[in-house]
């Protein structure tokens, strides 16, 4: 699965549902909306959430290609949580997550542990 270039779109939110899912509402630059749903969460951290978020990039990190630092961004790890880090990457690979990373050049950014992705057209929770 690939992602629409967002590059100098916009991230116009993130809703969490109860079952593990979320939906990441995008703009590319021309204004199409889309929704970015990931299944499977299993840790999420965004920050630095503002009006007009701008993104830079969006990328995707298949599972053997998961590093400490996707691990320590994605569960908010200090750097003294060194053993914590590798034994949460270990598992991340065994259980074959993939990564999330969002870049922005104004706002917010990001990191998600997730299972499956999909991108439909549209802002959509369902």
């Amino acid at each position: 699965m690939s992602l629409p270039d967002l590059h100098d779109g916009f991230f116009d939110g993130v809703w969490l549902s109860p079952n593990k899912d979320a939906r990441l509402f995008v703009r590319t630059e021309a204004g199409e909306r889309l929704t970015i749903v990931l299944t499977g969460v299993e840790s999420l951290n965004f920050s630095g959430i503002r009006a007009g978020n701008i993104v830079f990039d969006v990328v995707l990190v298949a599972s053997d290609k998961l590093t400490l630092k996707h691990i320590e961004d994605a569960h908010a790890l200090k750097e003294d949580q060194v053993e914590m880090s590798h034994r949460l990457l270990s598992e991340a690979q065994e259980r074959s997550l993939f990564g999330l990373e969002m870049n922005s050049s104004y706002g917010a950014e990001g990191t998600v542990l997730f299972r499956a992705v999909d991108v439909v057209a549209e802002h959509v929770l369902a």
